[in-house]
């Protein structure tokens, strides 16, 4: 009797339940009222293709830093940034290397910005684009119109 007395002490939510520890190794919640502090360059939340809208980059501002565009591009080449450019069924296609992959989406963006600033693929045709395929496995990983870039 005493045991199924005390087992049905234990089973009341209201008697068994703590309340939450001040844990030592974290700011109080106070602490982060009425910062404005963004952690990231990049806001996660926003929709990928309309991420930049706001920035004033042009490529004309690396061009400037280098002897011409074309000495952008091989700096893209050394870095492994780019590894190859071909057409494929009348398709142009930008062959990233492992250096693309370790940008940030913004700098990815300048990249193919870039690219397009120097050979003028989307506005060359009605509908001008160009695909980005992985230099390892050859698949399409994304695409760049006039629209901007699509990574999938």
């Amino acid at each position: 009797m005493a045991l199924s007395l005390a087992l049905g002490l234990l089973s009341f939510p209201s008697l068994s339940q703590a309340e939450p520890k001040p844990w030592i190794w974290s700011w109080w919640e106070s602490h982060w009222d009425g910062l404005d502090f963004i952690p990231y360059l990049e806001n996660g939340k926003h929709p990928h293709h309309s991420q930049w809208d706001n920035s004033s980059w042009q490529p004309q501002q690396w061009e400037a830093q280098r002897k011409d565009s074309l000495d952008v591009i091989k700096g893209f080449y050394t870095a492994d940034i780019i590894r190859s450019q071909y057409i494929e069924d009348e398709t142009s296609i930008l062959e990233i290397g492992p250096g693309f992959y370790m940008l940030g989406g913004q700098d990815k963006n300048r990249i193919v910005r870039m690219v397009d600033y120097v050979y003028g693929i989307t506005t060359s045709k009605e509908n001008g684009m160009f695909m980005l395929h992985d230099w390892e496995t050859g698949d399409a990983v994304g695409s760049y119109t006039r629209y901007g870039l699509q990574m999938q």
